[in-house]
């Protein structure tokens, strides 16, 4: 099962997303002392691991695009929208398929290419 959202004005169908952020601590070892201490460095962006699908060749091209280009774009949901992510990771693999009906819509393999898509969205 998976969701509809949009990249500016790409189609991503979405099965899976986490919601993570990364927290910079130290732990020092003092001496005779009998625990240590942790210093806090700070937090780094919000991360957003998606799996899911995207439709066609032109759709990929552009997903890459904005990876290289460190374009910084609003990613809707059905629950809202982020503005202001940028894509940190991508990788594609293409999807095998006859046939499919997609939101009403139907594709060929031969014509229009589908691919599993991961790609880890942070916050700009």
């Amino acid at each position: 099962m998976s969701s509809k959202w949009r990249w500016n004005s790409i189609d991503l169908w979405v099965s899976e997303q986490d919601i993570g952020r990364d927290i910079k601590r130290a732990e020092l070892f003092v001496l005779d002392a009998t625990e240590s201490v942790y210093q806090f460095f700070g937090a780094g962006s919000r991360k957003y691991p998606t799996k899911g699908l995207v439709i066609g060749s032109a759709n990929r091209l552009s997903l890459e695009t904005d990876a290289i280009g460190n374009t910084s774009r609003t990613l809707t949901t059905p629950w809202g929208s982020v503005t202001t992510l940028r894509i940190n990771s991508i990788k594609f693999s293409t999807k095998k398929y006859a046939g499919a009906t997609i939101d009403g819509v139907s594709y060929t393999a031969d014509v229009t290419p589908i691919y599993d898509f991961e790609i880890e969205f942070i916050t700009a």
